[in-house]
């Protein structure tokens, strides 16, 4: 190999009885420098030299049961263990022999010479191929499982070539998975109820790839270099075995990381992933996905030739808004592209869809939901037929079961949920589609998820193409399109924070705020709220002993006992509310909400104070008294 295509700097450490060590660098030392001349080709190849414009084939080599459900109805109503809910389950639960014979058959279904043509047909220049870790280097339980999936991609890649099509290879999955979602190929810590019926994975979500997690300060106790290095070989691999394609666009280092990985690791390991995969094709498109954090880019690898910044923007995770909402939502992405572009890297948008809620079944995980979604009502259509043969259709009636978190994501009766058209869909929809593809062509393109699925069109290029939702070939937008977020208006720059973040990755962020602030915050929150509730219902109680006979006048034993903590001491606290000394958020958590986990109540082990309550002397007029101490003194 040429001497400067060797990596400049060696980041990750090496496996020392140490455990090794390294240190992070500056956004001035994450960059490239000139030293090379204008035709070295390391810096004369240029991957973008046309805008991308494409469909991922997701759902092909990484199963994802929200894509493809008729795969997964065969593991309803089973025990936990012979339950699947993503690649690695499904691999485990069917054995490599039936495993592999249900893959074989998915593949050579799920995309043919059609779809290809279909998409070469529509304009569609790119196709962006999600593949796992595994394919490269097995390990259980994928060993046989996934036997004969690199003829496949092969036979894809040349049928992309025969039509014109590029193909950015995208690493989607990874061994203990970077983000501990069924996108990643394996789910990380589920949590099965004993009798097996019930499944927790929201509240304990995970992600191994990178380290060790502590959920408590939201950070990684421990760094798995070994891990880390073992996917840059497979990104090497890949190189190697894909390099002499002349349709491969490039590669994507690694698919949606979740925001708690470390930065600094995580640009380590992307610099390093940057020279190992030039040092192979150093004619490939080098793209990083910004693991929920667009704007923490600026200035990492400057001047690195062939390298791109992957966002994904969906709008599907919001709350309820009204359309003209939506479609400003979509423009204003226009006006942040272009002011992150002259900061940080070319900005690639290689996941949208036309999907506004989270009606598609499955869509957060097999039977299972965010909590509290979906926000909207939803709709459904008859439950697609399996394409695999000798597998189960759905279910003609209730639900089996699991039951995950969240409100019920389940086919009933042979029909499955996905979104309900708006009264004006057509038209909606449509324009929808211009504004997001206005605003994102301000990058060097974009790329629609899914070119297929099974249910809802807003997730389907296909399905919507066919409805007349987008334009008729997109190699050729007429400039009354590009222009649609100019002549409709810019919205403000949207800021980094939620909008950013499908619900899945919207948790407390570590960067700003430390667990002890969190749970502070939790619980102060639920204090005033519960503080005001009880005033409410004491005022309700005292006012309603001119009706109703003085012997019948009763408080519940955990009010009582907090009226009397309180009695004779003057207000204090938080002022006007009334709140009194001493009374404890966990007291009040558990008087509003006898069923809370333990788990999540503020820990003060000395917080309750053990108080000895005589019986009421003076009846009534001692009751009065309390409840006048604890509204703050005053009359009723």
């Amino acid at each position: 190999r040429p001497q400067s295509m060797e990596p400049r700097r060696r980041l990750l450490p090496r496996r020392s009885r140490g455990g090794g060590s390294w240190r992070q660098l500056s956004a001035t030392e994450y960059a490239c420098s000139d030293e090379e001349p204008p035709d070295h080709p390391h810096r004369a190849m240029n991957p973008l030299h046309l805008d991308v414009r494409g469909v991922n084939l997701g759902g092909w080599m990484v199963l994802q049961p929200w894509i493809t459900p008729s795969l997964f109805y065969q593991f309803e109503g089973r025990p936990p263990d012979r339950t699947a809910m993503d690649m690695h389950s499904f691999c485990e639960v069917l054995g490599p022999q039936e495993g592999n014979r249900q893959l074989r058959e998915h593949w050579r279904k799920w995309v043919t010479e059609r779809e290809i043509r279909k998409i070469a047909e529509q304009g569609l220049n790119t196709v962006r191929v999600p593949v796992g870790d595994w394919m490269w280097l097995p390990y259980d339980p994928y060993i046989g499982c996934t036997d004969g999936a690199l003829d496949e991609l092969w036979r894809v890649i040349h049928l992309c070539e025969q039509y014109g099509i590029r193909v950015l290879v995208d690493l989607h999955g990874v061994r203990r998975s970077q983000n501990g979602f069924d996108n990643s190929g394996h789910i990380m810590n589920v949590t099965w109820s004993d009798d097996g019926q019930s499944f927790s994975h929201w509240p304990s979500r995970s992600a191994a790839w990178q380290g060790s997690f502590d959920p408590l300060t939201m950070t990684y106790s421990t760094i798995n270099w070994d891990n880390i290095r073992s996917t840059v070989q497979v990104l090497q691999r890949i190189a190697i075995s894909l390099r002499h394609f002349p349709s491969i666009l490039g590669i994507e280092a690694l698919n949606e990381p979740w925001q708690f990985t470390p930065l600094d690791v995580l640009k380590a390991f992307y610099w390093e992933a940057y020279w190992t995969v030039r040092a192979e094709a150093p004619h490939w498109l080098f793209v990083i996905h910004d693991s929920f954090r667009l704007e923490e880019w600026s200035g990492y690898m400057k001047g690195c030739q062939g390298v791109a910044l992957d966002t994904h923007v969906q709008q599907a995770w919001f709350d309820i808004r009204s359309q003209q909402s939506f479609l400003e939502n979509a423009c204003s992405w226009r006006q942040r592209i272009r002011a992150l572009q002259e900061t940080s890297l070319p900005i690639l948008v290689c996941e949208w869809s036309l999907a506004t809620d989270n009606c598609n079944m499955w869509l957060n995980g097999f039977h299972d939901n965010a909590p509290g979604f979906p926000k909207v009502e939803c709709g459904s259509v008859v439950c697609p037929s399996p394409q695999v043969s000798g597998i189960a259709g759905p279910p003609q009636g209730s639900s089996p079961g699991p039951r995950g978190t969240g409100s019920p994501s389940a086919p009933s009766n042979g029909r499955c949920s996905v979104s309900k058209p708006w009264d004006n869909e057509d038209a909606i929809e449509q324009q929808l589609a211009e504004h997001k593809i206005s605003a994102f062509e301000e990058g060097v393109g974009w790329i629609f998820w899914n070119f297929r699925v099974e249910l809802d069109p807003r997730w389907s290029w296909e399905a919507a193409y066919e409805r007349g939702w987008l334009p008729r070939n997109v190699s050729n937008l007429p400039q009354s399109l590009l222009d649609t977020c100019k002549t409709s208006g810019e919205s403000p720059t949207p800021s980094s924070s939620a909008n950013d973040l499908p619900w899945y990755n919207m948790l407390p962020s570590a960067h700003g705020s430390s667990a002890v602030v969190m749970l502070m915050g939790v619980g102060l929150g639920t204090l005033l709220g519960i503080t005001i509730l009880l005033r409410i219902v004491l005022a309700l109680v005292v006012r309603s002993n001119g009706r109703r006979p003085h012997e019948k006048l009763q408080l519940p034993p955990r009010l009582l006992h907090l009226a009397r903590k309180t009695q004779g001491r003057k207000p204090g606290g938080l002022g006007l509310l009334g709140l009194k000394q001493r009374v404890s958020s966990r007291s009040l958590a558990q008087l509003a909400y006898p069923l809370m986990s333990a788990q999540h109540a503020i820990d003060e082990a000395d917080e309750d104070e053990a108080v000895q309550i005589e019986s009421p002397k003076g009846g009534r007029a001692a009751m009065l008294t309390a409840a006048r101490a604890w509204r703050g003194g005053s009359d009723a």
